[in-house]
């Protein structure tokens, strides 16, 4: 037998190679753990320090008549500083949002933040104008640790605003994720400046009826909530309402109804339906600033300074 009489060999079967599924990191939220946890509770240390510092400027604190509503007062108003120290690293992480969104310079927002502070240095007046005594210089303390903690929020409506004028980029996927992102952004932010104008009336809900040198009336936690929540709206419902426009031209450019054909109409209808809902869309400016406490905690806390000094 010659080497041409023998037959090739057949080919060795190989297993399959599995194909190689790259590995997904999602990345860490800002604010959970490292540094910006460690800063946030040093701000939220902070702040607190500040407030009831604040409140041991008062001297009925060592009168025993006044005692129990003294430690009332100064319970209510570190937790004040607490969550003014907290809301600013809030703020903070979801400028951090924003930005992985669409970049949005500082110094586009500076001149609504400027225009802000002039707002509540007017609201300030106005109050003392209209409360006279009533509007201690403590009160003007603590309202100035719920602006301090209420400025990272505010730039990132001032962003929202920016990014709404200015629209979105990318795949009709890539635009209305960064629309949910933009609207869960909102209500986040809305419902932080909602609980710091609540606890700050609350402050002086606290504070109402007892004293030796200084009797808040009941009128000043009415006023103080009127001016925050109108000063909160300001802020809030340009930005909204921007938002809400580019939501619906979105869903009219990606989800026309003109040229659906008979047969896929009603589902086509429904699915519009669907992402109006998600984008929210039929969503008022009034509801979204009552899912905010910003309208109900005024009320609430007017109620509260009534009944305080009964107890």
């Amino acid at each position: 037998m010659t080497a041409l009489d023998v037959s090739p060999a057949a080919p060795t079967p190989t297993a399959p190679v599995p194909a190689v599924v790259p590995e997904r990191s999602t990345p860490r939220p800002l604010g959970l753990a490292g540094w910006p946890r460690v800063v946030r509770t040093l701000m939220m240390m902070a702040g607190a320090a500040a407030a009831i510092g604040v409140a041991f400027s008062n001297p009925d604190r060592r009168v025993p008549e006044f005692r129990t509503e003294w430690l009332l007062w100064a319970a209510v108003a570190g937790l004040l500083g607490a969550l003014s120290g907290s809301t600013v690293g809030s703020g903070v992480a979801r400028w951090h949002d924003l930005q992985q969104i669409h970049r949005v310079p500082v110094r586009r927002v500076l001149p609504s933040m400027f225009a802000f502070l002039v707002v509540v240095a007017g609201s300030v007046v106005t109050a003392h104008a209209i409360l006279g005594s009533g509007l201690t210089w403590r009160a003007v303390a603590f309202v100035s640790l719920v602006v301090l903690g209420a400025l990272p929020a505010g730039a990132t409506l001032a962003g929202v605003r920016i990014v709404a004028m200015r629209g979105l980029s990318g795949t009709p996927g890539e635009q209305l994720a960064a629309l949910m992102r933009l609207r869960r952004m909102l209500s986040r932010v809305l419902q932080m400046m909602g609980s710091l104008l609540l606890v700050m009336v609350l402050v002086c809900a606290a504070a109402v009826g007892w004293g030796s040198s200084e009797k808040i009336p009941q009128s000043t936690a009415f006023v103080i909530g009127a001016a925050g929540s109108i000063l909160i709206a300001l802020m809030h419902v340009p930005t909204a309402t921007l938002l809400r426009r580019r939501c619906q031209v979105y869903i009219d450019e990606f989800s026309d109804l003109a040229h659906v054909a008979k047969a896929e109409l009603i589902s086509a209808a429904e699915d519009r339906i669907r992402l109006e809902e998600i984008l929210g869309v039929n969503r008022t400016t009034i509801s979204e600033l009552q899912s905010g406490l910003v309208i109900v905690g005024p009320l609430a806390a007017t109620a509260i300074a009534a009944v305080i000094p009964k107890i």
